[in-house]
């Protein structure tokens, strides 16, 4: 890979952290419009660093365009991306930014509800043109989800690539014409361990050693929030939630 997966993990918890303190925050406040806009920064980086981080891994450019079609296909994900952009390039934040067509809805729903919750004017979904008033954190909750279900699609597709106790497994090593030599050898071992590993453990023991250096999925957790399903460790019969 070009860089670590642990990029893409790091900018998936990013988003999570921001839209834990956009969740935590008061209404009218300026730390509220900054958590908005950073989780809106993080949660688009996840899959730029997810481009970057699988260039030129074998078969990912044809995933990668299903996924990126279904996620254009997906009004929420292009509003966000839009809001973005607007970010970025014009300093726009439209949290909490209520527009007259909905401002009696707003007050409303303020008088009704005593914590005030955030709020977005999203594009309707029933015609062209028409817009409504919805709950910030829940959009952009449901937006998160989206994104963290596309890494665990790629994490579980491409697993033996980015997980590195799924790559030291013997079915990876010799399904690639390699040995456990070659392993040992990656790991910057003296070729003697090889040797030594070989006279005292059998063969599943010895791929287990290797994969015992090796640190586990670190957003199992955030898979099993969101999606249901975790990454499965190969020598454990349940995903690991560390």
């Amino acid at each position: 890979m070009a860089q670590s997966f642990g990029i893409v993990e790091e900018k998936l918890r990013e988003a999570e952290f921001f839209l834990d303190q956009l969740r935590a925050s008061r209404r009218h406040s300026f730390n509220a419009r900054c958590y908005f806009s950073a989780f809106v920064s993080a949660a688009r980086s996840v899959s730029l660093a997810l481009q970057t981080t699988m260039g030129g891994i074998d078969d990912f450019e044809p995933w990668y365009k299903d996924a990126q079609a279904r996620l254009k296909a997906d009004p929420l994900a292009k509003f966000f991306v839009e809001v973005r952009n607007d970010s970025i390039h014009k300093g726009l934040n439209p949290l909490n930014q209520v527009t007259l067509d909905h401002l009696r809805e707003d007050l409303a729903g303020q008088l009704q509800s005593g914590n005030r919750p955030h709020v977005l004017v999203m594009p309707g979904l029933s015609s062209k043109g028409t817009t409504v008033l919805a709950d910030a954190v829940e959009a952009c909750t449901v937006y998160h989800a989206s994104l963290v279900a596309l890494i665990f699609d790629c994490y579980d597709r491409f697993k033996c690539v980015i997980d590195p106790r799924w790559y030291f497994t013997s079915d990876n090593f010799s399904g690639r014409g390699k040995t456990f030599e070659d392993a040992i050898a990656e790991l910057g071992f003296p070729p003697g361990w090889a040797h030594a590993a070989s006279n005292c453990l059998n063969d599943d023991a010895r791929w287990r050693a290797l994969r015992s250096l090796q640190s586990r999925c670190g957003v199992n957790d955030l898979f099993l929030k969101y999606v249901g399903r975790g990454i499965e460790d190969p020598d454990e019969d349940t995903p690991s939630r560390s």
